[in-house]
């Protein structure tokens, strides 16, 4: 049904990803949320405007959760970054649209949504430099968008040492690599500053933007009544699902390895930023979905039995379901 669909590459799944996404949408369509801020970064403010216009900002939400979703899917085939035995497929666009559409406060335009387009973007970047003989713009182009990443929401400033190890596991050690890329980072970043100190707003940005990202605490874990299914159903399905990506990452090709393993870095290095910066809300952790999108992919996808992807599919849709209906209750 749902995952025997979307394991083919044929047009049609390509087009019935964004129908099934809207359907997910579907409640927020009909009663739009304004998003909770946490940091209001630079970058982000100059979108923040667009949330006065409640369904416009949804669209925008939602063409932002489709790029993830099907950039994410593009990595995958693009580097084969799935059984060898499997062909091209939409389950990692899948899962992740899914995932990102789990609750209402992930269907409004968070920086998140932004942010995680340029780690994309870096990780691609990084990826592409495996063996290439010279790869100073790889190197320059996945600091640049770790830094816009960061300058959108400013935890992510942490996945700039997802550059270095990947530049760890993929290339010989070159210190000019690795400069250039912190160059590359730091460049955004000085030109955000130069305008803040143009405007006599330095302090502005350091206390309200970037001190505030270490003092204020956030916890938004929604309607734990209305979530719990989801909450349980799918910590039950990690377990299975990181087993087996263990095993992937042990019996794949040395390259392919090496790719999984950096998804597993991103992983540690999302929940890190959870854990530096005093939030604690679903919304911060929709920077996991990449890399869990990722992991349950390849899990449904190695399932031998059809019927059994098909059914646990069908229980994370009813326990979505549910707590939809029972939120509006």
């Amino acid at each position: 049904m749902f995952i025997r669909f979307f394991k083919t590459n044929q047009p049609a799944s390509f087009i019935a990803l964004p129908l099934f996404a809207a359907l997910l949408w579907l409640v927020s369509w009909l009663h739009p949320l304004t998003p909770a801020t946490v940091f209001g970064m630079p970058f982000y403010l100059g979108f923040e405007f667009i949330n006065s216009v409640t369904l416009l900002s949804e669209a925008l939400a939602f063409v932002l959760v489709l790029i993830q979703g099907f950039y994410l899917n593009y990595l995958i085939n693009k580097y084969d970054l799935r059984d060898s035995r499997d062909r091209s497929n939409f389950l990692p666009a899948l899962f992740c649209l899914f995932f990102l559409s789990l609750f209402p406060s992930l269907r409004t335009l968070l920086p998140q949504h932004f942010s995680a387009i340029f780690l994309l973007l870096m990780l691609d970047r990084v990826f592409d430099s495996y063996r290439k003989d010279s790869a100073f713009s790889h190197c320059f182009d996945a600091g640049l968008f770790a830094s816009i990443a960061s300058l959108f929401y400013f935890p992510t400033v942490i996945f700039f040492f997802l550059i270095w190890t990947g530049f760890v596991l993929l290339r010989a050690f070159n210190w000019r690599e690795w400069l250039i890329s912190f160059l590359g980072f730091i460049i955004p970043w000085l030109m955000v500053i130069t305008y803040f100190f143009w405007f006599d707003r330095l302090d502005y940005f350091f206390i309200n933007k970037i001190g505030s990202a270490f003092s204020a605490y956030y916890f938004d874990f929604g309607n734990p009544d209305n979530a719990v299914l989801i909450y349980v159903f799918n910590g039950l399905l990690f377990v299975p699902a990181m087993m087996n990506f263990m095993k992937m990452m042990s019996s794949g090709k040395i390259k392919v390895n090496k790719f999984l393993l950096l998804f597993m870095w991103y992983l540690f290095f999302a929940v890190v930023s959870g854990l530096v910066f005093p939030v604690a809300s679903y919304t911060h952790f929709t920077l996991t979905v990449i890399p869990l999108a990722v992991i349950f992919s390849n899990w449904f996808l190695s399932l031998k039995k059809a019927w059994i992807a098909e059914s646990l599919f069908i229980i994370l849709l009813g326990a979505f379901i549910y707590a939809e209906i029972m939120s509006r209750i």
